[in-house]
């Protein structure tokens, strides 16, 4: 995500073709769900898939290069696949397990966001971000609260629906000082500066930021806006908690880094009036941090575990903006990237569980080394890189971010030192709950009920390839 864009927030209509194609595809399906009453449900999250997947391709060459959106064009295209082969549960949540009405919903929902995402990551000014997030949460109240007859579902929907209405007005608040304080929606580094410089509006154009970055907070699971997360994730149909946690989260820091690269141009004039933002972007870190490490320690879910590290994750990630450095978008971006190879194939897994063995407790891990080993491994391998075991991509994502905390010691940012002792409890705290889950499947004897699970095709291969990736990218991080 380059900087260039910071002068203009001039939009074209051909950067928006991927949008376009989705919205269509989507529109699609949404006909031949109506009409082709015949078709199976089955074709719709895989022709969805291909359609995320074509989107992929397409981002990563040509007029549409955009890395921040290729990587959530191809994080969605896994979750729609998850989607397939998650469909039994789908079907016995949506109708009752004998018919597949009313599923076919569920992929175009996801279609939508998708769209959103892609969108967002092409804004240039506060109205395209708003209604692109606005796009992804609309979508994602449905897709939480999808499995009528789950009364986790539906309470993760109305969860979500509820503090994702507090976070919008918060936002829109946040635009409506921003646009007071600077004249303009579009996020360029002159109004700005002169917002910040002119000693009437400095204070509102500060107060502007704090609204729009807690607004955002909401979709990344910073604090204090994290407290959906657990319940949202332990509720939500398990594609979802992938999407949320993966493709969801990336859309929210995209958007942080849409905010923050004015700032970072800011930072190299205006550095000691910038002290304010980098110390409560240290002190969220830091919150962020204890809250997602320490409180993944006692879970027995696996999903709210999930969600626990999800915001413990986005913790190392907001060490990046803490120090406004040129680097940000590109760390970021790597970060989510080793998070995101880790944490999908999870979901598949858990989705087979549940399936099989009737349960998202960590216990459903058990005995899988024995019943499982090769599967067994590559869950253990995507535990690793997501606790920064090296030769993994996120052991080289931690280091990052630990480089980045070190640098803002050596520049003198505020809270710095004490951000360093934060992360290393939390990297250690880390390890002791992932390893709770490879426990389970190297050092619990199976019982007879513990069957040998039977992964589909489709699952051991979202995992091998991710896991590829992990090492891959581990080794040889010159590939990203």
């Amino acid at each position: 995500m380059s900087t260039s864009y910071l002068i203009s927030a001039s939009y074209t209509w051909g950067q928006f073709a991927p949008v376009f194609f989705l919205v269509g595809l989507a529109l699609l399906l949404l006909l031949a769900d109506a009409f082709l009453t015949r078709l199976s449900k089955q074709v719709f999250p895989l022709a969805a898939a291909v359609g995320c997947f074509l989107v992929t391709c397409g981002m990563m060459i040509g007029p549409w290069k955009n890395l921040y959106a290729m990587v959530a064009a191809g994080a969605a295209t896994l979750c729609l696949l998850l989607i397939s082969d998650y469909r039994t549960v789908v079907y016995a949540s949506v109708a009752g397990g004998k018919r597949e009405e009313g599923s076919g919903e569920f992929p175009v929902l996801m279609l939508l966001a998708t769209a959103g995402v892609i969108a967002l990551t092409q804004a240039r000014d506060l109205v395209m971000l708003f209604v692109s997030l606005e796009t992804i949460t609309l979508s994602s109240y449905a897709l939480s609260g999808y499995f009528r007859r789950n009364r986790g579902s539906v309470e993760a929907g109305v969860k979500y629906l509820v503090l994702g209405a507090v976070s919008t007005g918060i936002l829109v608040m946040g635009a409506a000082w921003f646009f007071g304080t600077t004249g303009t929606f579009a996020l360029t580094t002159r109004f700005e500066q002169a917002a910040l410089v002119n000693p009437y509006l400095g204070v509102g154009f500060l107060l502007s930021l704090s609204l729009l970055f807690v607004g955002i907070f909401f979709k990344v699971g910073a604090a204090p806006m994290h407290t959906w997360i657990p319940d949202v994730y332990q509720g939500a149909p398990t594609p979802v908690s992938a999407f949320l946690a993966v493709v969801s989260k990336l859309a929210g820091f995209a958007a942080l880094v849409l905010l923050a690269l004015p700032l970072v141009e800011m930072h190299k004039t205006s550095a000691g009036m910038l002290k304010p933002v980098m110390l409560a972007l240290s002190i969220v870190a830091i919150a962020t941090l204890l809250i997602g490490n320490l409180g993944a320690i006692p879970q027995q879910n696996i999903k709210r575990l999930l969600g626990y590290s999800s915001i413990g994750q986005a913790g190392f990630i907001l060490v990046f903006f803490s120090g406004l450095r040129v680097s940000l978008g590109v760390d970021t971006l790597f970060y989510l990237l080793a998070y995101g190879l880790a944490t999908l194939p999870l979901f598949f897994v858990v989705g087979q569980l549940r399936m099989q063995r009737g349960s998202e407790d960590i216990s459903v891990f058990r005995g899988l080394g024995r019943t499982n080993p090769r599967v067994a491994f590559l869950i253990a391998v995507c535990l690793a890189s997501l606790a920064g075991v090296p030769l993994t991509v996120g052991f080289l994502a931690k280091l990052a971010s630990f480089h980045s905390a070190l640098m803002s010691v050596m520049s003198d940012a505020p809270v710095a030192s004490v951000l360093i002792v934060v992360m290393i409890i939390c990297a250690t705290a880390g390890f002791y709950y992932y390893f709770k889950v490879l426990q389970a499947m190297y050092w619990e004897e199976p019982t007879k009920e513990d069957l040998e699970v039977n992964f589909s095709a489709l699952s051991t291969g979202v995992l091998a390839f991710c896991v590829l990736g992990i090492l891959l990218l581990g080794v040889y991080p010159m590939l990203f």
